[in-house]
């Protein structure tokens, strides 16, 4: 596991374990047949210990056979290969983040259902570099499917966008 990938397992297993205390201390969990304001904020931070716990496990098992197979690859590509990909993911990251920072900005003023198949089809197009068509369908079937779930299985009053008020 690389140093980054070493603090970004230990960054998520912190988030989860701040999140499931903070909605067990602070807000009412309820129970499985009527859930509180805390349910799904532990349960989110419950997911988030356990997978970085997996994260860690799996680097763990997975070090010794990629470390025999790889260490001298590893040292001819090291100051050639390296350079060029650690740009990628960085921009990649800032990319989703400024889409996630949009959402967040638009969805209040052009409702759910508007900011959703803006974001969706945002982070298609940019950040996953994916073609039109598939995007499209993406961004249509996600965004169809979360509006259900939201509205009518959860009963969740979402955002209407003020253009069709």
């Amino acid at each position: 596991m690389s140093r980054g990938e070493n603090i970004a397992n230990l960054v998520t297993i912190a988030l989860g374990v701040f999140v499931a205390y903070h909605s067990y201390h602070s807000l009412k969990l309820g129970i499985l047949i009527s859930p509180g304001a805390g349910f799904m904020p532990f349960l989110c931070g419950v997911a988030l210990m356990v997978l970085g716990i997996f994260w860690r496990i799996q680097a763990f098992l997975l070090k010794s056979s990629r470390h025999d197979n790889c260490f001298h690859d590893a040292q001819v590509v090291e100051g050639t290969a390296e350079t060029s990909a650690g740009l990628r993911p960085r921009v990649k990251l800032c990319l989703a983040f400024v889409t996630t920072l949009a959402y967040a900005f638009l969805f209040e003023r052009i409702g759910f259902l508007l900011s959703t198949l803006v974001f969706m089809l945002g982070w298609q197009m940019l950040v996953e570099r994916e073609r039109w068509l598939k995007s499209i369908i993406i961004t249509a079937l996600c965004a169809a499917a979360m509006y259900t779930l939201f509205r009518y299985l959860l009963r969740v009053e979402l955002p209407s966008n003020p253009l069709f008020s």
